[in-house]
């Protein structure tokens, strides 16, 4: 991930590694599951799984608030040369990222729960503020991936949506965890860590609201 170059060279910590190819084999497996990326593609698959017109408003919605809108933010935080990095490599950083994450995940769920919306965008949004929360309170002391945890979130609820059918979705767990110890942006555990998180998040909130 690019550096931001108005931040002084002192404060670049981000791990600068080797340009070989499994190391750029490592970018591209953390680039295609970015948590916004894996959310995105969460959503749409909830929105064809029950679709309509109302459906896919409410998808939008969620799309917007809970992804794009995090996005943005952290686009202009970088373009500002508050945050080092898009992936937000500095643990300190990530604080005010994370609480407008948990802000528009906890409208997005109180929107939707109003009008009834689709179950699965429901579970989600809930997941999303349960997940969000959790992140936010351990990077307070500790550093933990939020690549697995959206990762293995949603791979969780995909097998208890879809069953055994759905099982070969939990091998992109180690992928990603690889990708993200690779690239030295975190620890074999912080990536563990993340894991559990995601999975104990969406589990929690398919079988309080399912």
């Amino acid at each position: 991930m690019e550096i931001n170059p108005s931040i002084h060279v002192s404060e670049q910590i981000v791990p600068i590694v080797p340009q070989r190819w499994h190391y750029r084999l490592a970018e591209w497996i953390s680039r295609l599951f970015s948590p916004p990326l894996v959310a995105t593609v969460a959503v749409l698959i909830a929105a064809l799984a029950d679709f309509s017109h109302a459906t896919l408003g409410w998808s939008l919605l969620t799309l917007t608030l809970i992804i794009l809108t995090p996005a943005a933010y952290l686009v202009y935080l970088h373009k500002r040369g508050e945050i080092t990095d898009l992936d937000v490599y500095v643990r300190q950083q990530r604080i005010r990222p994370y609480l407008l994450s948990i802000g528009c995940s906890l409208i997005t769920f109180g929107l939707l729960s109003l009008v009834h919306a689709p179950i699965l965008l429901r579970i989600i949004a809930a997941a999303a503020v349960l997940e969000t929360t959790g992140l936010f309170l351990v990077n307070l002391k500790w550093k933990i991936s939020a690549h697995t945890a959206a990762t293995a979130g949603f791979s969780s609820l995909g097998f208890w949506v879809g069953g055994a059918s759905a099982l070969p979705v939990l091998m992109f767990i180690p992928v990603v965890a690889w990708s993200r110890v690779h690239l030295r942006r975190h620890t074999l555990y912080q990536t563990v860590a993340g894991s559990l998180w995601g999975i104990f998040s969406f589990t929690l909130a398919y079988w309080l609201l399912h």
